[in-house]
């Protein structure tokens, strides 16, 4: 029996920041609330405002768009690792030594965006080097509590390029204020947007063992199976 969710997306409002140049998120009313037709609203976003996932044609011209991601990537164990502090580039020398994923998905919480904020200069993403890394370990999904797997000075975007290169889904924009280290499910499935290089989603943390045994995970390090 569920007992427990932790919601660790992001508030999307009005006020919500966003990328510099992007779309920021508006809403209108086509029937206001109190009238006797039925409410009705719409709504103008960048995808990549507040928690959202990015698909592979997000840097790759012929890549996966949002609708086609692996859904099974999306859900399954995680880990939650804390870097409190960290505002630069994550390394693996940032890590204990001999730290390896335990998990096909693994989370950073390091705080350096609190919710709420605006957009700061300095903010932990991730080095090319680490990607690899990760990937080698058999990680599919990594996640950031911060607006990018990029630096914000990084026009180019190497990592995000990189996490292409090794099939390494992208969450970012993540809330992991208060959220234990440790072993979790990750449940943080996009919007079945056909032709989008991204999506917002509603990522949650259950407990570790909530999904029944023999789903298919990646092969690698972290082991084969759920």
């Amino acid at each position: 029996m569920l007992t427990r969710v932790i919601d660790i997306t992001r508030p999307l409002t009005t006020s919500s920041p966003v990328w510099p140049g992007d779309v920021p998120f508006v809403r209108g009313w086509i029937s206001p609330p109190g009238r006797d037709a039925a409410a009705v609203s719409w709504m103008r976003l960048s995808p990549h405002v507040g928690t959202h996932i990015d698909a592979p044609l997000h840097l790759d011209p012929v890549g996966r768009d949002v609708a086609s991601l692996p859904l099974l990537t999306c859900i399954g164990r995680c880990e939650v690792v804390a870097l409190p502090g960290h505002d630069q580039a994550i390394d693996i020398g940032d890590l204990p030594p001999g730290w390896n994923p335990s998990t096909p998905r693994v989370l950073f919480a390091t705080g350096s965006w609190p919710v709420g904020s605006p957009i700061p200069p300095s903010f932990a993403s991730l080095t090319t080097a680490f990607v690899d890394f990760l990937a080698r370990a058999g990680v599919a999904l990594v996640g950031l509590d911060t607006p990018s797997v990029d630096s914000l000075w990084a026009t180019d975007l190497p990592v995000h390029r990189r996490c292409v290169e090794r099939s390494v889904l992208i969450l970012e924009g993540l809330d992991l204020s208060g959220v234990t280290p440790g072993a979790y499910t990750l449940v943080a499935v996009p919007l079945r947007l056909v032709g989008f290089e991204a999506s917002p989603v509603r990522a949650l943390l259950l407990p570790a063992r909530t999904l029944a045994t023999g789903i298919t995970e990646r092969a690698g390090s972290v082991g084969p199976t759920d």
